[in-house]
């Protein structure tokens, strides 16, 4: 996986509407990039290790949790 583009954003944004100060990060995901999330060895635990804050995330499932649910089953 290589990092592409690191892009700090102040103010309202096509990202957020809720939140004003956001990094956006793209990745070049090489081998991964058909891979699921749940057979990536270590992916959940790294991700919320590195962003606690994604706990209450409500991604699809519409519910707190969602993204990292969404992630653990594998996307």
């Amino acid at each position: 996986m290589r990092i592409l583009k690191i892009q700090t954003l102040r103010g309202p944004n096509y990202w957020s509407i809720r939140r004003h100060k956001l990094i956006v990060m793209r990745l070049d995901l090489e081998n991964l990039a058909e891979t699921p999330t749940n057979e990536i060895p270590g992916f959940h635990e790294g991700l919320v290790e590195a962003l606690p804050s994604l706990e209450g995330h409500f991604c699809s499932p519409g519910c707190r949790g969602g993204f990292l649910m969404r992630v653990r089953e594998g996307t």
